[in-house]
């Protein structure tokens, strides 16, 4: 027959919430632990480096181009501010720009990081409640 698990049980399994939260609806499948440390970690990774290889410097290009242009009378400053709004806005735009351009990046570490949790609670089965699994799997 089935036996109530001990405590010793949960210790093994801390992805899975205690039995005193398990309802009849519980599915352990949609309920593992998905490594939020790891994924914290590299989602900071790819703000710093985006910030620091990408964004800043190409805001820092576009600035310099701009004030460049400006100063070669290419583009006209203004009669109050000077070059300061053109300047400004070519830093923004480079800025988003730059880190619009890190998405990649960011997007294959994602993607090498579940191909080494695959089988652990990612993948393209991993949402999926038990009775959807039973209509895929047969």
């Amino acid at each position: 027959m089935a036996s109530v698990s001990t405590h010793g049980d949960q210790e093994k399994g801390p992805q899975l919430p205690p039995l005193s939260k398990k309802s009849f609806l519980f599915c352990p499948k949609s309920k593992l632990h998905m490594h939020k440390g790891e994924a914290a970690k590299i989602i900071r990774e790819c703000q710093e480096e985006s910030f620091w290889k990408r964004a800043l410097p190409s805001s820092l290009v576009s600035m310099l181009i701009t004030q460049g242009l400006v100063h070669q009378g290419y583009l006209a400053a203004n009669p109050r501010f000077g070059s300061l709004p053109k300047v400004a806005l070519a830093g923004i735009v480079g800025f988003a720009l730059g880190k619009a351009s890190y998405i990649g990046v960011c997007q294959r570490k994602f993607h090498s990081f579940e191909d080494q949790l695959r089988g652990a609670g990612f993948g393209p089965h991993h949402n999926r409640s038990s009775q959807s699994l039973l209509y895929v799997n047969g």
